[in-house]
């Protein structure tokens, strides 16, 4: 029952204890395999699961008195042993065969360092249709291509994986910015609740919890009140902490979090991460009414799906941002080509307010000056316009824009007006002792919020210390949102960062002529490499295409990415990574012909578009590029390669049906051992 008798501040303080619950440490594993610790140096086994022999077919005390290669079996020993296991910060995936009372086993093994330890997580491999997954998992990735939008590709993800895992619930869980989660879409059995479009507090997924997600992307839970297995002993020689186990698979669950499942109706659960721009977006989640095993084998191709979906999901989402750029681009050519009328800022947002509201999705768009402002649509009046420039330009850089979608949760809330609660503020960049401000509002955007049980904290004493228990309810409970607008989009803020930008242009009577130069480059280059965007290229090989029907000319296209890309964001930060793709554009660039077309196609991934070229001239420039790239000296950062693969022009050819051919090419240079060149025809 809601809170009571407990101040503020206890409750406060019990929230900060529960945010440091050490859920990385819990001592114990879930029965579903065993686990062996041992030293950095892989001589001596430090710690072991109490269910050793169940797995491995020894005692807890002649596993700790034993040697590892006894234990484990050399083979995978050696595994173990080489370079690449014991020098990955991340976890390592492997697989090994021992004999346990006479009978031949396999194990899906999971192996990551752990400060001084290196930990070893065993389970039984049993998969029948293992050697089927990966056929399903192109299946998937034919699939995705199909869906242009994303409520429809959520859905479809929720219900592959609800046909794939048997489980009588499936969702998919967004966050939003302050990691209150909503089901935004769901496949449900008829005897399970359905919890579409249900939001979830923040404090059901915790902190400690969401940053687990960075080191292991699944958390499994085959039996949510399965017994814990403890570690013997708990901790390793010369420690007083337990083992961390935020890399592995096996981890127990926290009893506050089985509490949490059991009130839920939950017996068993499965949770994959789902990020954006490495970024925590939401979780594709599992829930079985009973407990439910799942293969490691299927686990890994579900990671799979969720990975190829988030890519598309990437896509659809670019390709909505290129629209809105575009509007904006199309805009200022309209402005470029009333240059010589040198138009004053109220004639322009006379002209070409309404068009900007319309991009924005804003009811009303003022520009501020000094003591003055000029404007359209739905706006405080000029007096309290000019006090919240005035308040940004105190306390706000000059270069960086400003929004909220609560003016009443801000320092600005004194001079909000109406229902006007959503504000976008964009300081023009001129030379000017008092900064100029773009403003665009937005009105409340009321609606009802359905939350799976009403999100309260419920105190109870435990052990002597107050803490805050689970919710036992998850019936539907409803809160009216007011005061808040449409949340403003990071694409919205940069879109209306380059309208101020050439309002600057125009307002100052510089030269024009740049205007419509910069706005090609936003909306058809990359911002960080300078190579042509994805939009741009897809246009060009679909003019190219139209070119070789009528005149019968070969063209050639060229996919190719940087073989394993993610060691050098994962390894020296993703800034290393967008260095590494810089330079190699440079140099790839210096390479082409003048009427060779080069573009960044998505991530690690360039394509190239040579004109008038047949396979054996793409299969040469190939050629030349991969030596280029090998040959390429990073310094400090090492050496890079890429795989390659070509395809060139048929009759009737479509840009997708091309594409693909040269991304099954180049995903044979993959498979083929990588720095090479494959062709398709």
């Amino acid at each position: 029952m809601p809170n009571t008798h407990y101040s503020d501040a206890e409750i406060a303080a019990a929230l900060e204890e529960c945010a440091r619950e050490p859920v990385h440490i819990p001592g114990a594993i879930q029965p579903m395999g065993c686990l062996v610790s041992l030293d950095a140096n892989l001589g001596r086994i430090r710690q072991v699961s109490a269910n050793i022999e169940n797995f491995l077919g020894i005692s807890v005390t002649d596993a700790l008195a034993g040697e590892p290669r006894k234990v484990l079996g050399d083979k995978l020993m050696d595994l173990l042993d080489t370079k690449l296991v014991k020098e990955d910060g991340s976890a390592s995936v492997l697989t090994a065969q021992g004999e346990v009372q006479g009978e031949r086993r396999r194990y899906h093994v999971v192996a990551y360092p752990s400060g001084d330890a290196f930990v070893v997580e065993l389970e039984y491999q049993m998969c029948p249709d293992g050697h089927l997954l990966m056929d399903k998992v192109n299946d998937w990735l034919v699939e995705v291509r199909r869906i242009d939008d994303t409520d429809t590709l959520l859905d479809a993800l929720t219900q592959l994986v609800q046909a794939w895992t048997g489980h009588e619930r499936v969702m998919v869980y967004r966050f939003d910015e302050q990691w209150n989660g909503r089901v935004v879409a769901e496949t449900c059995l008829p005897v399970a609740e359905s919890y579409l479009d249900h939001s979830f507090p923040a404090s059901d997924i915790p902190p400690q919890v969401r940053r687990l997600y960075d080191f292991n992307r699944v958390r499994s839970i085959p039996d949510a009140l399965a017994p814990p297995v403890p570690v013997v002993p708990p901790c390793g020689p010369g420690e007083t902490a337990p083992l961390d186990m935020s890399r592995g698979v096996l981890r127990a669950v926290a009893p506050i979090h089985q509490e949490y499942l059991t009130n839920m109706g939950v017996g068993s659960s499965l949770s994959i991460a789902m990020y954006e721009e490495e970024k925590l977006w939401g979780l594709l989640a599992f829930q079985g009414l009973k407990p439910r095993t799942l293969e490691a084998d299927l686990r890994d191709a579900l990671c799979t799906l969720v990975q190829i979906a988030m890519q598309r999901l990437r896509e659809l989402r670019t390709r909505a941002d290129t629209h809105l750029l575009q509007g904006i681009h199309d805009s200022n050519e309209i402005l470029s080509d009333e240059k010589w009328r040198l138009l004053g800022p109220d004639d322009l947002i006379k002209r070409h307010g309404a068009q900007w509201l319309e991009l924005l999705d804003a009811s009303g768009i003022a520009l501020v000056t000094g003591k003055k402002s000029r404007g359209m649509g739905a706006l405080p009046d000029e007096e309290n316009l000019v006090a919240m420039a005035d308040s940004l330009n105190r306390h706000q850089p000059r270069d960086t824009a400003w929004h909220t979608q609560s003016l009443a949760k801000t320092p600005l809330a004194t001079w909000q007006e109406g229902d006007l609660c959503g504000l976008l503020a964009v300081p023009l960049p001129l030379p000017t002792e008092t900064p100029h401000w773009l403003m665009f509002f937005r009105p409340e955007q009321r609606h009802s919020r359905r939350w799976a049980g009403k999100p309260e904290d419920i105190p109870m004493i435990r052990n002597g210390q107050l803490i805050l228990a689970p919710r036992r309810s998850f019936a539907q409970w409803q809160e009216e949102v007011r005061g808040r607008s449409r949340a403003w989009r990071a694409i919205e803020c940069r879109a209306a960062g380059d309208l101020a930008k050439n309002l600057a242009v125009l307002t100052s009577s510089h030269e024009i002529a740049k205007l419509n130069e910069k706005l090609k480059s936003l909306a058809y280059s990359d911002s960080l490499t300078g190579t042509w965007n994805r939009f741009r290229m897809e246009q060009a090989i679909d003019a190219e295409l139209n070119a070789a029907e009528r005149h019968d000319r070969p063209f050639a296209v060229l996919l190719l990415d940087i073989d394993y890309f993610k060691h050098f964001n994962d390894t020296q930060g993703h800034e290393v990574g967008d260095e590494v793709l810089v330079t190699l554009s440079r140099v790839l660039q210096n390479i082409l012909r003048p009427t060779d077309l080069l573009g960044r196609w998505g991530g690690e991934e360039f394509l190239v578009l040579a004109s008038d070229c047949d396979l054996i001239g793409g299969r040469h420039l190939a050629e030349r590029l991969r030596q280029s790239a090998e040959a390429l000296d990073l310094g400090k950062l090492g050496s890079v390669t890429i795989s390659v693969g070509v395809t060139i022009w048929r009759p009737g050819d479509t840009r997708k049906g091309l594409v693909a051919r040269a991304d099954q090419a180049m995903y044979q240079a993959k498979e083929g051992g990588r720095n090479r060149v494959e062709t398709l025809d």
